[in-house]
């Protein structure tokens, strides 16, 4: 007896949708996981527990984030060498298990313990995702599939601070809250065991027909050798600049979650409550951005090819952006700042599925260790924007409406720009030849 979704008349069923529903919610539950300690850390019930300082509070938060750096390329190579499937079961649990376990810290230690550990398995997640769609859906239907799944991510990352704060405020303790999240993650780790499958011909729910639209256009796979991918990692000349322009990307991206409510409430003054909802209406216009940059980067590669259709969307997105960065120091309404960096957020997170078609165009068998290796580096671009930025307003040459901030953010996505003309997607870390390498 054929399962339900199993369509019998010969039309592609729709399994690949199912899988990217739930890599959606994988996707949402990552940023839940992540961003909630912004939250937690400020909650009364929290700081009367722990009594943390400021500069411990930032250890506790920044934690996450430098081990969620170092553990992508191993992380992604583990997805290539195992599948998707069961790393991203693993990853989902134990990162949901930390999570619990963090609402079982007793101080300073254990705390950083509990972050360290969920910041080493939420590192492999996005880079199996990517390794999962390539797999799962056609050539010139990846950056859309991509864009989905940063989609969700998004959506969580704007409503983590407001689910997290109100359940702390209905539960009187920031611990239960830690308990829930991890419950719920343990249950969609089984979720992700029972609906994915590293490839289409191994799901019993998926046909032949859907099978061949999936390989559609798409360059004949050859299964992940045992082998490391390290030495073609280093030694793809393109990949380097790619590297390169993603910290420019993350340099130009995070000033907006770092620095934007400080500048308007110092060159501004508004007050911190009204900043704080400038920001946010700003960081809203991403969530669209990531739904039409995966449409748009289809369309191009569609017209245009893959070499140039891939490099159009960082080009007019880092020129919106340029402009717009460049435009704030002279807008006189505070709106309308928020308005540009609203834009710079829609146009820069439009560029996230192209990140990922880029990292898995150039993967080869290697899809999700290629695009660790790359989130890495942005990963790193992006912290380094809380240590440059206060040296830069330090600097003799500081002007007090922080036009060279603004100056910097453009130079970042100027810098995006001039390596995706460097990139070519076409060349893969296999089919590089010695003389086009490093």
């Amino acid at each position: 007896m054929s399962h339900p979704s199993q369509d019998t008349d010969g039309r592609p069923t729709r399994v690949r949708y199912l899988l990217l529903t739930v890599a959606t919610a994988n996707a949402f539950l990552l940023y839940l996981d992540r961003i909630c300690m912004g939250a937690v850390v400020q909650a009364t019930s929290f700081q009367q527990e722990m009594g943390l300082n400021k500069e411990q509070t930032g250890d506790v938060l920044a934690s996450f984030f430098f081990a969620y750096a170092l553990g992508q390329t191993p992380a992604g190579w583990l997805a290539d060498r195992f599948g998707p499937r069961r790393m991203l079961t693993c990853y989902i649990l134990l990162w949901s298990l930390c999570t619990a376990a963090t609402g079982f810290a007793t101080g300073l230690w254990s705390l950083l313990a509990a972050r360290i550990a969920c910041g080493l398995a939420e590192a492999g997640a996005y880079p199996a995702s990517g390794l999962l769609i390539t797999r799962w859906f056609p050539f010139l239907h990846r950056a859309r599939a991509n864009g989905v799944v940063a989609f969700g991510g998004r959506v969580g990352n704007s409503l983590a601070l407001w689910l997290t704060a109100s359940a702390i405020a209905r539960f009187g303790s920031w611990r239960p809250v830690l308990w829930i999240y991890g419950a719920f993650g343990v249950l969609l780790a089984a979720a992700t065991y029972t609906v994915f499958r590293d490839h289409p011909d191994s799901h019993p729910w998926s046909n032949e027909a859907e099978r061949r639209l999936i390989r559609l256009g798409s360059p004949a796979e050859s299964r992940p050798r045992l082998g490391s991918p390290w030495k073609s990692l280093f030694r793809h000349r393109g990949l380097w600049f790619f590297n390169l322009g993603a910290v420019g990307l993350n340099i130009g991206w995070a000033f907006l979650i770092t620095w934007l409510p400080a500048y308007l409430v110092e060159v501004r003054h508004l007050d911190r409550v009204t900043a704080s909802r400038y920001v946010s209406i700003a960081l809203a216009f991403s969530l669209s951005g990531m739904l039409l940059g995966g449409w748009w980067c289809d369309v191009l590669t569609r017209r245009y090819g893959q070499r140039w259709g891939r490099r159009l969307p960082f080009l007019l997105g880092s020129a919106v952006c340029i402009a717009a960065y460049l435009l704030c120091p002279w807008l006189k309404d505070p709106v309308l700042v928020a308005v540009a960096c609203g834009v710079v957020a829609f146009a820069s997170d439009s560029l996230g599925p192209a990140v990922w078609a880029v990292g898995q165009d150039i993967g080869g068998r290697h899809v999700a260790a290629t695009m660790a290796w790359s989130n890495m580096w942005g990963n790193f671009g992006a912290s380094a924007v809380a240590k440059i930025i206060p040296m830069v307003l330090a600097s003799p040459l500081h002007y007090a409406d922080w036009r060279e901030v603004f100056w910097l953010c453009a130079g970042g996505f100027a810098l995006l720009g001039l390596c995706a003309l460097l990139v070519d997607a076409t060349r893969s870390i296999e089919t590089v030849t010695p003389a086009e390498s490093l």
